[in-house]
């Protein structure tokens, strides 16, 4: 059988010989295709007896025998090792530089090899997920042997070994897919004009000569867009100076409107617009890197040579905005893309320190996690363990305990407020949901129909039953109506019994209100993606019997090891129907929704102080700073403070 990633005139027809040679080519599927293909070229086709298809799947249908969603099981097991292979690939090694020795930019060039997720055309992780694909639709069409065609690569014959475990033959379709000229990245080759045209689309060449009355080294904040400068519990990049002694001044943070600027001015936080800060005068404290050339290998130069050019502008522009700032300290979130590895190195060229803290639980290894840091506040030793097994790099691993556990103390009376208010419309047993995003396009992410059934089946049991009231908290807001389509008509029925409430205030992309905002008002939570099992984690710790639906399979997560029907569910029927045996019981089922075999794994603290021990830490990394001690002096005697007040086993040392 032949098959084609993307169907087009040249990859069709420059490969005709090849197709010719298969005894059965009648029949041609494609994942992909060009809009004149299917216009023109699959109608031609079909009128001289070809049978054109294209390939009818979402990503909850490529699953392994395991149970294990492909797209899952790549990330914590095909691309490690597909890494390992790339390290030995001739490839790699002729365009290996030994300026790529310097600092992390070995480590920079390594992640920025694999990264990038299914949905992205050019990265691995597609390539490795369309392999993947056409394994799946041989099975189901019982075809011992395929062709596939494919969008041409770097590190081809490494796909080429990883194909032969499924008897496919994937050949490179020379000369499709033209490559444009790229004006995004031909400007990042040359920092005068990047410079120009970034600060012309942020409006940034009057704020670009703004000069801060600084006496003290500041922390640059990495946020997430949740601007909120009130500590009430909400959603907000400040958690951890709201809960501890850190100076609001302390703070570099970046605005993206003049509201967002002047809110900022009137709370006393330093802010500047997005932009490029670079002067003439600024130099680099590194060798600029290289790579070698090589005929034989030229797509993965390229793709090196374009990691190296995002490398270098990343940490030169933003050693100068450090330096011109006073930035001692780079604080961040953000540990999935290779950016933050380039961060690190500009503020060492400061002589400071980076930082980050967990955002999301990982309940296994994944290759997009893998971080490089000098401080990373872990939830518990399991979180560091984990980071240990992808390769991480961290000089000091602190564990803090969940960030966000200081919230529920602040949030009690709003949480009742709700709860009474459903109350008084007839509720007397309330279920909170807990939903992700979605895709429109399901063949890559979970796609709205999959999302959509986070709401239907538990509003349908809400209509149908007087007692019960809901309470959805979306991960992402703005859009929601929008993604739910004809259910939306089904959740404004259920508003309209004044039994369902619905968050639906956001920041800059997230919804404000926090998962435990909803668990706290309601008898049980439901988190119905087990792969991502932040917010079930948040409601767990505070006691609330919690539950987690795997829809997508994912066997392999530290979640697997709570209890099976009570706690683990494989879809929503089955964890409904359970729902409301727990309630109709008299004492409920024992053990429903209990976390409480793994949860000081977790968590080894669960007092609420979390975010009082990220800030206390930073503080006290300024403090050194400011006192003109070296870096490494400063890290030292921070860790050394911290053990001395939450003990030897909180500090885990590289």
């Amino acid at each position: 059988m032949v098959y084609f990633e993307k169907l087009s005139f040249i990859s069709f027809f420059s490969n005709a010989w090849k197709i010719s040679k298969y005894k059965n080519n009648s029949d041609i599927y494609y994942i992909d295709a060009s809009v004149s293909s299917k216009k023109i070229l699959v109608p031609l086709l079909q009128s001289i007896g070809k049978n054109i298809y294209q390939i009818n799947f979402k990503v909850t249908d490529i699953v392994d025998e395991d149970g294990e969603l492909i797209r899952i099981r790549i990330y914590r097991y095909d691309l490690f090792e597909f890494k390992k292979n790339l390290f030995k690939n001739r490839a790699y090694k002729d365009l290996f530089h030994k300026s790529w020795n310097q600092n992390s930019i070995l480590d920079y060039i390594n992640k920025g090899l694999i990264d990038g997720g299914t949905n992205e055309v050019d990265s691995v992780s597609r390539m490795l997920y369309v392999i993947n694909v056409v394994n799946w639709h041989t099975k189901k069409l019982n075809i011992k042997k395929s062709l596939f065609i494919v969008k041409k690569r770097p590190w081809f014959n490494l796909y080429q070994e990883y194909c032969v475990k499924f008897n496919i033959t994937v050949i490179e379709s020379k000369g499709d897919f033209f490559n444009f000229f790229n004006f995004k990245n031909f400007i990042r080759n040359y920092i005068f004009l990047y410079k120009f045209v970034k600060n012309i689309k942020y409006k940034n060449n009057k704020n670009n000569k703004i000069n801060f009355n600084i006496t003290n080294n500041k922390l640059f904040l990495e946020g997430r867009g949740d601007i909120l400068l009130d500590n009430n519990g909400m959603h907000s990049d400040f958690f951890w100076q709201q809960n501890s002694d850190f100076s609001i001044n302390n703070i570099i943070y970046k605005h993206y409107s003049e509201e967002e600027r002047d809110y900022f001015k009137k709370n006393g936080l330093y802010s500047i617009n997005e932009g490029v800060y670079y002067n003439s005068k600024d130099f680099r404290n590194y060798n600029k890197p290289k790579l070698y050339f090589s005929k034989s290998f030229k797509q993965e130069h390229k793709v090196v040579k374009s990691l190296l050019s995002s490398y270098d502008l990343e940490r030169f522009l933003y050693a100068s905005l450090f330096k011109r700032f006073g930035v001692k300290v780079y604080f961040s979130w953000d540990k999935y893309s290779n950016k933050h590895i380039a961060l690190s190195d500009a503020v060492h060229d400061c002589g400071g320190i980076s930082a980050n803290w967990q955002m999301a639980f990982d309940g296994f290894e994944n290759t997009n996690c893998l971080i490089n840091s000098d401080i990373v506040f872990s939830y518990s030793k399991f979180s560091n363990e984990i980071d240990k097994k992808i390769g991480s790099k961290i000089k000091y691993n602190v564990i803090v305990g969940y960030p966000k556990d200081y919230a529920s103390a602040l949030l009690k009376d709003k949480a009742i407020e709700i709860r009474s208010q459903l109350e008084d419309n007839g509720a007397k047993k309330i279920v909170f949901v807990i939903d992700e995003n979605s895709s429109s396009d399901s063949r890559w992410h979970t796609g709205h129909d999959f999302q959509r059934e986070n709401y239907s089946y538990i509003l349908e049991k809400l209509i149908e039953i007087p007692w019960l009231g809901v309470i959805f908290k979306p991960k992402r807001s703005v859009n929601l109506r929008q993604r739910l389509g004809p259910i939306e008509q089904l959740l404004d029925k259920a508003v309209s019994t004044g039994r369902c409430y619905i968050y639906e205030d956001s920041g800059r992309h997230t919804t404000t209100a926090p998962p435990i905002l909803a668990g706290l008002s309601s008898d049980i939570c439901i988190h119905s993606h087990l792969s991502a099992g932040t917010a079930a984690l948040e409601c767990a710790l505070e006691g609330i019997p919690t539950l987690l639906i795997d829809r997508e399979g994912t066997p392999y997560s530290k979640l697997y090891e709570l209890p099976k029907d009570k706690v683990i569910f494989q879809d929503w029927p089955s964890a409904i129907d359970s729902i409301i045996k727990h309630f109709n019981s008299p004492n409920g089922i024992p053990g429903f929704g209990d976390w409480s075999s793994i949860i000081d794994e977790l968590d080894p603290y669960q007092d609420g102080m979390a975010a009082n021990r990220i800030g206390s830490y930073l503080e006290c990394l300024i403090n050194g700073l400011n006192d003109n001690l070296d870096k490494e002096v400063v890290m030292e005697n921070a860790a050394k403070k911290y053990i001395k007040k939450w003990g030897s086993d909180k500090i885990i040392t590289s």
